[in-house]
C-alpha cells in the first residue's frame, strides 16, 4: 500500500512539470535563467540577477551600469543646490557647460559623474532604467595637504519598475590617504527627483615639507542597487581629477590642481606705473606678447641670479639706468622680470619707456627706442615698483609655482585679492 501511495505520488508530480513545461516555465519559477548567456553589449557593466531579487521579479536577467552624459537638466539642478566654497568658485564649476567629467581651475575642481541603472531582460531589452548623478567639489588649499569634497547626488527619471535607488561612494587616490567613505560607508536611498547634500570625502597628501613634490590622482568606486528584496549590487569605477602638493614653496606645504597655468596678477589700481608698464611690455615688445599665456615666463627661484639680472638690467654698462626728475621717487623696473629666466638682458638693448597718469588717464612715453628690444626698462616710483614686486612674491606662494615653473602675468584694472 506504501509502495502504491508513492508511486500516485511521483506519477503526480510528473504530470505537475509536464502541466508547467506546457505553460513555458519550470517548477522553481526563479529568475530568467542566464546559463549560457554573455552579458548583453551596449549597456555598460552587467551582473546577472540572483533568483529572488526585485530585479528578477520584474524579469530582468542583469543589471547593468554605465555612464551617460550629464544633462542640461541635472546641471540646472547642480547650479541651484551645490554648495561649495566661494573663494574660487568649486559650486559653479559644477554647473559648466564644459562636456567633461572634471572641470577645474587651479585652485578647485568640480566632479560629475551620471550613471544610467538599467533592468535588462534575457533577450537584451531594457525593462527599466533609473539616472542617478553624482557630484565631488572641492577648493584644495595652497597653504594644507588636506582637503575635502563636498559630495551631492541628484536622482533623475526612474522606470515603474525600479521605485528607487541606493548609493554609496568611497575614493582612493594615490601618494595621499584617502579618508573614510562617504556616508560611514553606507547606502543613501533616493527616490525619484530627490538629491542628498550630506556626503563628504577627505584626502591628506603624504608630502610634509623637506623640499619634495608629488601628483595624486584621485578615483572613485560607486556602487548602485535598487530597492527589493536581495538587491543586485552594480559598483563602477571612475576616474577623477590630478593634483601636485609640495613642501617646495613658502612656509607651508600646500596644494594646486594640476594642468592650469599658474598666473600672476597686478592691479593698476595699486602698482600704477609699474602694471601699466608691464602691460605696455607685453603689447609693443618684440619678442610677442612675452609673460602671457601663449608665451609665458618662467621662475627662477635662485636669488643670487635675480640680482645679477636685475643688476644688467638696470645697472651695468655702456647705458646704466638714470633717474627721471619728472617721476617721483625714481627707480629702475624691469620686464621680463630678473625673478624670471627670460630676464636680465643688458640695458643698453631694452626700450626704456616712462608711464605716466594725467587725469585718470594713463599714457606711456617712450625715452629710449630699440626697435628690437626683447625687453623694457621702466621709471617707475620706488614704492610701485617694490609693492609690484611684492606682489609677484605673494602669487608665487598662492599660486604654489615651482622652481622652473611657467606662469602668466596678468594686468588687471581693479587688483584682486590675492589667495592665501
Amino acid at each position: 500500500m506504501k509502495r502504491a501511495r508513492h508511486l500516485l505520488a511521483a506519477l503526480a508530480a510528473l504530470a505537475l512539470t509536464a502541466a508547467l513545461l506546457a505553460l513555458g516555465t519550470t517548477p522553481a519559477a526563479a529568475a530568467p535563467s542566464t546559463a549560457g548567456r554573455a552579458a548583453p553589449k551596449g549597456h555598460g557593466t552587467c551582473t546577472a540577477t540572483a533568483p529572488g531579487s526585485g530585479p528578477a521579479r520584474h524579469g530582468a536577467a542583469w543589471t547593468c551600469t554605465q555612464q551617460g552624459p550629464v544633462s542640461a537638466q541635472d546641471l540646472a539642478r547642480i547650479r541651484a543646490h551645490v554648495t561649495a566654497a566661494p573663494r574660487d568658485g568649486a559650486g559653479a564649476l559644477c554647473a559648466s557647460s564644459e562636456p567633461v567629467d572634471v572641470v577645474s581651475t587651479r585652485h578647485a575642481y568640480c566632479v560629475r559623474h551620471n550613471i544610467v541603472y538599467a533592468l535588462v531582460s534575457p533577450d537584451g531589452q531594457v525593462i527599466g532604467t533609473a539616472a542617478l548623478t553624482l557630484v565631488a567639489a572641492s577648493e584644495p588649499s595652497p597653504t594644507s595637504t588636506r582637503w575635502q569634497e563636498s559630495i551631492s547626488v541628484l536622482a533623475g527619471a526612474m522606470s515603474p519598475t525600479i521605485p528607487a535607488m541606493k548609493v554609496s561612494l568611497r575614493s582612493d587616490c594615490t601618494q595621499c590617504i584617502a579618508g573614510p567613505p562617504a556616508w560611514g560607508g553606507g547606502y543613501i536611498e533616493l527616490h525619484q527627483g530627490e538629491e542628498d547634500h550630506t556626503g563628504t570625502l577627505s584626502y591628506d597628501s603624504t608630502v610634509r615639507g623637506g623640499g619634495l613634490s608629488q601628483r595624486t590622482q584621485i578615483s572613485y568606486r560607486s556602487e548602485v542597487v535598487s530597492t527589493g528584496a536581495n538587491p543586485v549590487t552594480s559598483p563602477q569605477d571612475w576616474a577623477g581629477p590630478s593634483l601636485r602638493c609640495d613642501g617646495q614653496v613658502g612656509r607651508y606645504p600646500g596644494c594646486i590642481v594640476t594642468g592650469h597655468l599658474a598666473q600672476v596678477t597686478i592691479g593698476k589700481s595699486l602698482y600704477g606705473a609699474a602694471a601699466v608698464a608691464y602691460e605696455w611690455a607685453q603689447n609693443n615688445l618684440t619678442n610677442g606678447r612675452l609673460g602671457t599665456e601663449k608665451k609665458p615666463l618662467t621662475r627662477d627661484a635662485d636669488d643670487k641670479m635675480a640680482d645679477k639680472r636685475r643688476y644688467y638690467s638696470c645697472e651695468a654698462p655702456p647705458r646704466p639706468f638714470v633717474g627721471d626728475p619728472s617721476v617721483r621717487d625714481d627707480s629702475c623696473d624691469e620686464f621680463p622680470f630678473a625673478k624670471s629666466r627670460e630676464g636680465g638682458t643688458i640695458g643698453s638693448m631694452c626700450t626704456e619707456i616712462i608711464p605716466r597718469n594725467v587725469g585718470g588717464v594713463w599714457s606711456v612715453t617712450v625715452v629710449r627706442d630699440e626697435p628690437v628690444a626683447p625687453c623694457i626698462r621702466a621709471h617707475v616710483p620706488k614704492d610701485e615698483n617694490t609693492g609690484a614686486g611684492g606682489q609677484l612674491g605673494r602669487d608665487v606662494q598662492s599660486e604654489r609655482i615651482l622652481d622652473g615653473e611657467a606662469y602668466q602675468v596678468v594686468i588687471t584694472s581693479q587688483y584682486s585679492s590675492c589667495r592665501s
